[in-house]
């Protein structure tokens, strides 16, 4: 009779696994991600990871949330600054677009991934509102003189060209020319969130 096999332990494999599966994402992206895939990345048994995510979209869920974790701290960071309304508001706009070029395939996997379609996960939405809200709260205090009919229509204006930008961006749809340079700095981001605002919050 053959010596049994001895289960394998580690302490924080959780915790390891989800470090292994978010860098996998960032580098690879989510497409060919699986348990399995997972387990031989960390190097444990084919079965380790299932005691921590039973299933693909458990481990997709987990690095998406970590994403939007990362996404809305850096955004709360930038709203508690202590400066004027529309500065507050710049600066969560521009923390968004520097994830999202920072975290290009993460992103995906958050935005435009089987967790967004053809219905939000209902923990990729609470996750989304909760970052929403940051944002909202910026927008309160950039335009506190907007009317509570336009209020949405201009939260919508701000989102649709933050979030547009870094599609297009990522897509290499802007290619510089007269009108638009894109050169991966800051400085095209800066102009496009910056009009966007003042499209909004000047009357």
């Amino acid at each position: 009779m053959g010596t049994p096999k001895p289960s394998y332990h580690r302490e924080n494999l959780k915790e390891d696994l989800l470090a292994a599966a978010f860098a996998y994402v960032e580098d690879q992206g989510h497409d060919d991600l699986s348990v399995r895939k997972l387990a031989q990345v960390v190097g444990v048994s084919p079965g380790a990871p299932y005691h921590h995510f039973p299933d693909r979209r458990s481990l997709l869920i987990a690095v998406a949330m970590e994403g939007y974790k990362i996404l809305t701290e850096d955004a709360m960071r930038e709203a508690q600054l202590h400066l004027e309304g529309a500065e507050i508001l710049y600066r969560v706009c521009m923390s968004f677009l520097r994830f999202a070029q920072k975290h290009r395939r993460l992103m995906e996997l958050m935005y435009e991934s089987e967790l967004t379609r053809p219905v939000l996960d209902p923990a990729i939405l609470k996750a989304q509102q909760s970052g929403y809200q940051v944002f909202r709260n910026a927008m309160k205090l950039a335009g506190p003189h907007l009317p509570q009919e336009d209020f949405g229509a201009c939260l919508a204006t701000v989102w649709s060209a933050m979030y547009g930008f870094a599609l297009m961006r990522d897509r290499q749809m802007i290619q510089p020319h007269d009108e638009i340079s894109e050169d991966q700095s800051d400085a095209a981001a800066d102009a496009i969130v910056r009009q966007a605002i003042r499209l909004v919050i000047v009357r």
